[in-house]
């Protein structure tokens, strides 16, 4: 499954850079491993997308309720060299 997600700024440039290989989110959409981000670049300051996206497949999920995670939050790490 494909998802779309809004990223900021400084957090997209570390994905692409390849410094920042996990995803921490609330898991309302049930992700699994495999599923494929689809990490569209989001300004606050401008209210809208810059039209910079990036796709990480999810390789392996953290399930919340363990380590000081929130239960109802994922940590996903993402492929390298996907997109």
């Amino acid at each position: 499954m494909k998802h779309l997600l809004k990223i900021l700024p400084e957090y997209f440039e570390e994905v692409v850079k390849g410094t920042k290989t996990f995803e921490i989110r609330k898991n309302d959409r049930g992700f699994k491993i495999g599923d494929v981000l689809i990490l569209a670049e989001y300004s606050i300051s401008i209210q809208s997308f810059t039209g910079r996206v990036i796709e990480k497949k999810v390789t392996h999920i953290l399930k919340g309720g363990s380590f000081g995670i929130d239960k109802d939050f994922v940590v996903m790490s993402l492929q390298s060299g996907f997109s």
